[in-house]
């Protein structure tokens, strides 16, 4: 997988996980014993979640400084457990009582990371090559089911349009304008990395590789590579010489990764680039400090907002 595909895979992986599911299950309206915001509370295992830094490998504990700028798992959780809440309070309001969005954190990613540390320079875990090479790791629970709110009356007050939303009331009661789901955005706002930051964290990758120091490191590690009976003299290739679609790792894929990773930790390739690039960002931090942070200004805004949603939601 090129810097490129790995970058943007990650970023996608975020907005989707950061995103409103609202595209997504079946509307059914089951009757539950709990209310929908001691559900959010209960369904999820924080323990199952992942860290903002690798446990385990040759990057485990590594960050980036521009990790300070980006968007964890916890923070996204709790956005749109907070968003959920609101959600949940405002279809109330209409008479919605059984409305019952997915529960946030009960489907986690096995990682969560923007800056892609566990793979951000190639295969870096020993144990996960001997099992699934270049493979992903299996996900840890099933994908969360489709959701969407039901057809009618209750999209119609959540969306705030259709034949239900008469004059923009429903029932009498004027529907917040774009709905429960715009009512919500504005109160709560968006949890978001600024452009600033996304661009020092793919920009740095890219320099990063052409640094003498990390320069040399790839080449010893090309020459371990050699060693080893593979010709390798791009990090980033071993991966791509894989079909990563299917669903287990050949045991030529395991053979290489496995030799990949052993070669990295000999030539401490990984501890060589993580520190170039490390380097480089600080440089460019300094650069963008002011809209970098403005940037976490508005998170830690909307994070602060998210807090009190679920403050309030836990004092009742």
């Amino acid at each position: 997988m090129r810097t490129s595909q790995v970058l943007t895979g990650l970023f996608t992986a975020a907005a989707l996980a950061a995103g409103v599911a609202v595209s997504a299950s079946s509307g059914s309206e089951t009757p539950r014993e709990a209310s929908p915001k001691a559900a959010a509370a209960n369904a999820a295992d924080p323990s199952k979640w992942p860290g903002r830094t690798p446990g385990r490998g040759l990057a485990k504990g590594l960050s980036l400084p521009v990790e300070k700028y980006l968007v964890g798992y916890t923070d996204v959780v709790d956005w749109q457990r907070a968003q959920r809440d609101l959600w949940v309070s405002c279809m109330a309001r209409f008479g919605f009582d059984s409305f019952t969005p997915p529960i946030p954190g009960a489907h986690p990613p096995i990682e969560f990371n923007d800056a892609n540390m566990p793979r951000r320079y190639g295969a870096s875990d020993a144990g996960h090559a001997a099992v699934h090479g270049y493979h992903l790791p299996p996900q840890q629970s099933d994908e969360p089911p489709v959701w969407e709110p039901a057809a009618g009356a209750e999209s119609a007050v959540f969306l705030g349009r259709g034949p239900e939303v008469s004059g923009g009331t429903y029932n009498g009661i004027q529907v917040p304008e774009g709905g429960c789901r715009a009512e919500t955005e504005r109160e709560l706002g968006h949890l978001r990395q600024s452009e600033e930051a996304s661009e020092v964290n793919a920009a740095s990758m890219t320099s990063s590789l052409k640094r003498p120091a990390v320069q040399k490191a790839i080449a010893d590690w090309a020459a371990c590579m050699r060693g080893k009976g593979h010709a390798f003299t791009d990090p980033y290739k071993p991966a791509e010489s894989f079909d990563l679609s299917t669903p287990t790792a050949s045991d030529k894929e395991i053979e290489v990764a496995t030799a990949d990773v052993a070669c990295k930790e000999q030539t401490n390739l990984i501890g060589v680039w993580h520190a170039e690039e490390s380097a480089l960002q600080t440089q460019a931090i300094a650069a963008e400090k002011a809209a970098l942070d403005a940037g976490l200004t508005e998170q830690n805004r909307v994070k602060a907002a998210a807090r009190s949603v679920l403050s309030e939601g836990n004092a009742q």
